[in-house]
């Protein structure tokens, strides 16, 4: 292969001074050229330099290069130095790193000799490695014989992920002479939140560019991407910039970086060079109705209202004849005052529309192809605005919790296939259709409802008496989505029958036990605060009912990370607790009392006065005569009060005797494992933990505490076996994988671990055990 044609160094000691004295000048030079407007300023500018011999250029541009990146603390280039004498790298250059970035870029433009061009070249990308750029651009004007040619848009992708509030886009130009080198500029657009989320630039040779597109979208797994236009990709990156202002987001250091390059190459770019914007909207088109319609709830209720708007038919009357600009502007108004956050789902079904034979004038569904019928039972956190009741698209909440706002609600919408996607055309509102439905239809619906559930828990149940296959049983998920629809609809009903009879209590007593079965405890006490307000008779116990399920729930909220929410639970639970106990005094009203306080005040131990306090609550408990599942709860919360005093024997106690009375009380075995753990009775804590799993054979935390237990005794062939029994129970757990990857790596199992561990961070790379897990596997194989 022919070696590259060496590049001469200065040698005469003038040319070293000249040197010197260019780099001496190398500030003010950048700064002269900053001010110039023109290509003459700018040649003027240059001139010291490109006036000197070729030999002292190159050593300029290399030295240019080798002094920025010696200063941010990097090492010195390993290229030849052309000149001895020259400040050392402990002494720092006498210019700054945008000075020299900036003077390169000039040289690369307007340097008449070639070999300059390219050593200016050189020495720029060797400062984009260290993240330095040029912030000076040449003036827009025609170029000399010796300048580049300006830089043309070359190709553009956008990846097919809008349906998940983001994009990828890689919009690319070629430049230089020749057009023989490229830009890219990658961006990350975020929809729901930030706009901008992260901008890179990179320059070079077009076949390097094209590389790094392949190595971007390799990062990409199973996502499409899809050629976009300058236009299509300015139109994507005005409305996430439209994002980052409506949120009040600050947009990314590496974006404010680059904005001059982005305004001259991409905003400002004139319309003749952006070409054809084909209003393509990159929503990935194979989206099941389903799937669709769950799109556009979830992007609707995060604000992310353009896409919101590209998921309707154009002729859908949810889009109210309006631009799109005008239905997002819309919108976000209403966002800014309702604040719609935490959205859940109970159901989502479709079901076949049947296509009428007959035609009707103005009619735009008639003619078309296939429809779909989709239902989705949902529920969003609102404040109340007027505005809701100008959105089309916004349904009637049948029920609603005051404490945290959280609206029910019940939709159907009919989907339409155009351009072989799905499209929503219409909506409707079935929570408040039920509403006009007659008394006696409510009912029969509800009684439909609950027969097909009874039918459901009694097939299941002689399924497993009497053995049958597991081939031979009916799918159980689709079973549990089938109850948890019927419910869903069965209280949506009951909503509906509560405004014509508010006054009948066993209608209350029905619809709260659906949302307890559904273990919806936001929507449950929306019925026992009704229970506890209008049937005197029934406010006690509804009360009691109420502060377990506040307390439930503020447990939920902890885990959510809504600490404030969570300590206001707290108080309602003690207060209705304490209601309760006001009006009717009961052995289980004290004793769950009394394991409030104390959970509430945990952290790190309840202090002295509760921990009294919760004692003269379970004495009062004792002394009504507590029947088994009370005396339970006394003696475990006897025993946690025992065990905040540092009393482990006597805590020992307690717990056994809980464990005895009602052996399926939940956590018990745990509790009692801890504590004989503490006392070192590690054979009696293992079996309460199988114990633990006996009674809830998906306790995560038992498998964890055992797991544990083996691994301190170095068992590690037991602690496989037990954390593959724990996957067989709970096979989407990430922490179990986890652990299990640790348990495989400690065993020099590599291959195995390093399998289970990219599972388990499929499932939640956050996690702390997963991270740890990656640790301790990256450190076994350093050691290898």
């Amino acid at each position: 292969m022919a070696r590259k044609k060496e590049i001469a160094s200065p040698a005469s000691a003038e040319d070293q001074a000249r040197l010197q004295s260019l780099l001496a000048q190398v500030s003010d030079l950048a700064r002269q050229l900053r001010s110039s407007q023109s290509q003459q300023e700018v040649e003027a500018a240059l001139a010291p330099i490109t006036s000197a011999p070729v030999s002292v250029q190159l050593a300029l541009s290399r030295e240019l290069a080798q002094g920025s990146l010696g200063s941010a603390g990097r090492e010195r280039s390993q290229e030849p130095q052309g000149l001895q004498g020259l400040p050392s790298a402990a002494e720092g250059p006498r210019w700054s790193g945008q000075d020299a970035a900036d003077l390169l870029q000039a040289l690369y433009h307007y340097s008449p000799e070639k070999e300059c061009r390219k050593e200016a070249r050189r020495s720029l990308i060797r400062l984009e490695g260290a993240r330095l750029y040029p912030q000076w651009q040449p003036p827009r004007e025609q170029p000399t014989t010796f300048q580049a040619l300006p830089p043309r848009f070359w190709k553009g992708l956008v990846s097919e992920t809008r349906e998940r509030g983001e994009v990828q886009l890689f919009l690319c130009w070629e430049e230089g002479y020749d057009y023989d080198e490229a830009r890219l500029i990658a961006l990350q657009l975020d929809f729901w939140q930030q706009g901008v989320r992260d901008c890179i630039v990179e320059r070079a040779g077009k076949r390097r560019i094209e590389t790094r597109l392949s190595e971007l979208r390799g990062l990409l797994e199973e996502v499409r991407f899809q050629e976009c236009t300058l236009a299509e990709g300015r139109r994507l990156l005005e409305e996430a910039l439209a994002v980052s202002r409506w949120r009040g987001q600050e947009l990314p250091e590496s974006y404010r970086y680059h904005l001059p390059l982005i305004r001259q190459l991409i905003l400002e770019a004139p319309e003749a060079e952006a070409g054809h914007d084909r209003g393509l909207t990159f929503i990935q088109p194979d989206l099941d109705p389903e799937e669709l319609v769950l799109t556009f709830i979830g992007s609707w209720s995060l604000g992310d209202f353009g896409l919101a708007y590209d998921l309707l038919t154009p002729q859908s009357p949810l889009r109210e004849g309006l631009s799109r600009e005008e239905w997002i502007e819309r919108r976000r108004a209403w966002a800014n005052e309702a604040h719609p956050t935490r959205l859940t789902v109970s159901f989502v079904t479709e079901s076949e529309q049947p296509q009428s034979g007959l035609w009707l004038p103005g009619s735009t569904l008639s003619s078309r192809g296939p429809r779909k019928l989709v239902e989705i039972g949902w529920s969003l956190e609102l404040s109340e605005t007027p505005l809701s009741g100008t959105l089309p698209e916004m349904a009637m909440g049948t029920a609603v919790n005051k404490e945290t706002g959280r609206h029910w609600f019940w939709t159907s919408y009919t989907l339409q296939r155009q351009d072989e996607v799905w499209r929503i055309h219409s909506m409707t509102d079935e929570g408040a259709r039920a509403q006009g439905l007659p008394i006696p239809d409510l009912q029969q619906r509800i009684k439909e409802h609950d027969e097909r559930v009874r039918e459901i828990s009694v097939q299941q149940r002689e399924a497993l008496l009497k053995s049958i296959s597991l081939l031979d049983r009916p799918d159980p998920q689709a079973l549990l989505e089938e109850v948890t629809r019927r419910l869903t609809q069965a209280m949506h009903y009951e909503d509906a029958l509560l405004v014509r009879l508010p006054l009948d209590q066993q209608l209350v007593e029905n619809a709260y036990n659906h949302a307890a079965t559904l273990r919806n405890g936001e929507r449950a006490i929306v019925y026992l605060e009704r229970l506890a307000q209008r049937f005197p008779g029934r406010r006690a116990d509804a009360l009691r009912e109420l502060a377990m399920t506040e307390d439930s729930l503020a447990t939920l909220f902890e885990q959510q990370g809504l600490k404030e929410r969570s300590r206001r639970f707290d108080e309602l639970a003690e207060q209705h607790m304490q209601e309760s106990l006001a009006l009717r005094p009961t052995a289980l009203g004290y004793a769950l009392l009394a394991q409030m306080k104390l959970q509430h005040t945990a952290a790190p131990l309840p202090p002295p006065e509760v921990l009294q306090e919760a004692e003269q609550l379970l004495a009062q408990a004792r002394a009504l005569n507590p029947n088994r599942a009370e005396e339970t709860i006394i003696e475990a919360v006897l025993g946690t009060i025992a065990s905040a005093r540092g009393d482990q024997p006597q805590a020992l106690q307690h717990y056994e005797r809980a464990a005895s009375l009602s052996p399926d009380y939940p956590g018990i075995w745990l509790a009692l494992s801890h504590t004989q753990r503490a006392l070192g009775r590690r054979a009696e804590a293992r079996e309460s933990l199988r114990h633990a799993l006996r009674y809830n054979p998906a306790e995560l935390q038992a498998y964890s505490e055992l797991v544990d237990l083996a691994v301190e005794e170095q068992q590690f062939g037991e602690a496989r076996a037990v954390l593959e029994e724990g996957l067989k129970q709970l096979p989407q757990s990430a922490h179990l994988r986890a652990l299990l990857a640790m348990v495989l790596a400690e065993q020099g199992d590599l291959r195995q671990a390093q399998r289970l561990l990219e599972e388990a961070e499929q499932i939640d790379q956050r996690l702390p055990s997963v991270q740890a897990a990656r640790e301790l596997l990256n450190e076994r194989r350093k050691q290898r």
